[in-house]
């Protein structure tokens, strides 16, 4: 079976975003791990926990058939402009990213000339940045570019967890 890598914020990441791909991916005997940017535990919008298993500067991109990246506000606020972050997206395999981290992802370029999906602020705000960055935005729930599959929020989480079990499983 694949390995997979979720990056999560240390903070406050999405729990539906994280909880149900990771849960289905299990399911289906695939290696989940988490990383962040420090060690050691991780929450989420309401409080609970989860142990990561790495920090982001001591992962190869190369060692994972698939990177897991994890909304929410708090990504951004901690992902930004990251450069262990952004070299992450850029030795990928194949990548996934949920709400608002294809947004942090732009940045890295890998995006150029490829359609994605994200979530926006209703204002064009996200939009924006990812079209500045040459990604190509499609209003759909999720939505898989070759090797790129992206979702737009939590609510997706169901469709872009089973998205990412019909392309590691083929």
């Amino acid at each position: 079976m694949a390995k997979v890598l979720f990056i999560v914020a240390n903070n406050w990441f999405q729990d539906n975003e994280f909880w149900i791909p990771y849960k289905t991916l299990t399911a289906q005997w695939h290696e989940c791990e988490v990383a962040s940017w420090k060690w050691w535990y991780c929450r989420w919008v309401f409080w609970k926990e989860i142990e990561n298993t790495k920090r982001l500067d001591e992962v190869s991109a190369l060692d994972y058939d698939l990177l897991v990246f994890v909304g929410w506000w708090w990504a951004e606020n901690q992902y930004f402009n990251d450069e262990t972050y952004l070299s992450l997206a850029k030795q990928w395999k194949a990548i996934a990213a949920i709400c608002i981290a294809p947004t942090i992802l732009s940045y890295s370029g890998i995006f150029n000339w490829k359609e994605v999906t994200w979530w926006d602020d209703w204002e064009k705000t996200q939009i924006s940045q990812i079209e500045k960055n040459w990604g190509i935005f499609k209003y759909e729930e999720v939505t898989q570019d070759w090797k790129i599959i992206t979702a737009n929020w939590p609510e997706a989480a169901t469709k872009f967890a089973r998205k990412l079990v019909d392309f590691l499983n083929h």
